[in-house]
């Protein structure tokens, strides 16, 4: 017990500038948060002894749970009960792109760049920054996949091709399709053409 009250006392909160309502909701917010992916409502009553039907109440902001509650909940938990009383944890490199840090690829066939946006391609949503250069042709080949896709014009002409629906975006304009449907792309003008793809799930691959 010695050693959660000095992991309490290390890691004071100052409850005088938060409602009681906040306070249970922040808390219902960390429970589910430690809770998901390990066990069901159900499963963590039966460990901790709570009911199942509190730890919905205190999930869903509207429960008043007590010291000992909580203590229950963060020992079946396997944390500590100050971290009950934590925001949530974000990690830096699992979240921000530094610009100067985007990985890139660039094709040696047609010159064109493309940079990820997100941190990695495991995310459910792909997000790419693309300049096609000058004179990019359509591919001979359209590509396919499950999903879809939106495409926002930075800057520059963009041609596409959605199930052989020819379309001409200028800066500004976007466009969203299937991308089951067989697409392609084109840059005919004598400048670049700079574009913000987002993809769910993921494409696989550059756009082209």
């Amino acid at each position: 017990m010695h050693s959660t009250d000095e992991q309490i006392e290390s890691a004071p909160v100052d409850v005088s500038v938060i409602d009681d309502g906040e306070l249970v909701s922040r808390l219902g917010a960390m429970l589910k948060d430690h809770r998901k992916g390990r066990f069901t409502i159900e499963a963590l009553a039966a460990r901790s002894g709570v009911s199942a039907g509190l730890i919905s109440q205190i999930e869903r902001g509207i429960g008043n749970p007590s010291f000992s509650t909580l203590a229950r909940l963060s020992y079946a938990l396997g944390l500590p009960l100050a971290s009950m009383f934590e925001g949530p944890h974000f990690d830096e490199q699992q979240m921000v792109v530094r610009r100067a840090e985007r990985r890139r690829l660039v094709m040696p066939g047609d010159g064109s760049v493309h940079e990820m946006l997100v941190p990695d391609p495991n995310r459910k949503l792909g997000v790419m920054a693309t300049v096609f250069p000058p004179g990019f042709p359509f591919g001979e080949v359209p590509s396919s996949h499950p999903g879809e896709e939106f495409v926002l014009v930075v800057s520059g002409t963009v041609h596409i091709k959605v199930g052989g629906q020819p379309f001409v975006l200028e800066q500004g304009d976007s466009l969203i399709y299937d991308s089951a449907l067989p697409h392609v792309w084109a840059n005919p003008s004598d400048e670049p053409a700079e574009i913000l793809l987002v993809s769910t799930p993921p494409a696989s691959g550059a756009p082209h």
